[in-house]
C-alpha cells in the first residue's frame, strides 16, 4: 500500500516534540518515564559526526514514526518504508519502550543495531563483523537525534 502524506507547517510547542528535555527529572530517578516519551507522528534524524573515529564521516540514520509504527524514512525520494519483509530473519524494526530499536544483518554478514531512546533522543550504533564481537560505534560525544515533523509531500510504502 502507497499513501502520500501532506503536512501543514508545524511550529514546535514542547521541548519534548522538538529534541529537547523530555522533563524536568532525570532519566533512570526510578519514575515511570513512559509518560515523558513522545512517541507522537514525527521525523527522528540521527547525525552521528565523526562515525567510528573516522574525521569528516556523518553517518545519518532518519526514522517515521507514523500511527504507532517505525518506518525507515529516504530522504532523497521523501519515503517512508518498512526496513523488513514479512517473515525476513535477522532483521526488526520497531518501537519498545519508548526506543526506537533497528536490527539489520546485511548480505555481507554484518550486523548494525541502533536504538534511539526517544525521551534523552540520544543514539546508540552497535556494529557485529562476521566472527567478532559486537562493537558500539563512537562518534562526536553530545551528538543528539532531533525530532521534527513529518515531511511535506510524504509517501508511505
Amino acid at each position: 500500500m502507497k499513501r502520500t502524506i501532506f503536512t501543514g507547517l508545524v511550529a514546535c510547542t514542547a521541548l519534548s516534540a522538538c529534541g529537547g528535555p523530555a522533563s524536568d527529572n532525570p532519566v533512570g530517578d526510578g519514575e515511570d518515564i513512559a509518560a515523558t516519551v513522545d512517541t507522537s507522528d514525527g521525523l527522528i534524524t540521527c547525525d552521528m559526526p565523526n562515525f567510528d573515529n573516522m574525521q569528516g564521516l556523518t553517518l545519518t540514520q532518519r526514522f517515521i514514526l507514523m500511527d504507532g509504527e517505525v518506518k525507515r524514512y529516504l530522504q532523497f525520494t521523501n519515503e517512508a518504508f518498512d526496513l523488513c519483509e514479512p517473515g525476513q530473519e535477522n532483521c526488526s524494526l520497531g518501537l519498545e519502550d519508548g526506543t526506537i530499536k533497528m536490527d539489520h544483518l546485511n548480505e555481507e554478514g554484518v550486523r548494525s543495531r541502533y536504538d534511539v531512546d526517544l525521551a534523552s533522543m540520544e543514539i546508540v550504533a552497535r556494529k557485529t563483523q562476521p566472527g567478532e564481537a559486537e562493537e558500539v560505534m563512537t562518534f562526536d560525544e553530545g551528538a543528539k537525534c532531533v525530532r521534527e515533523p513529518l515531511p511535506e509531500g510524504l509517501t508511505v510504502k
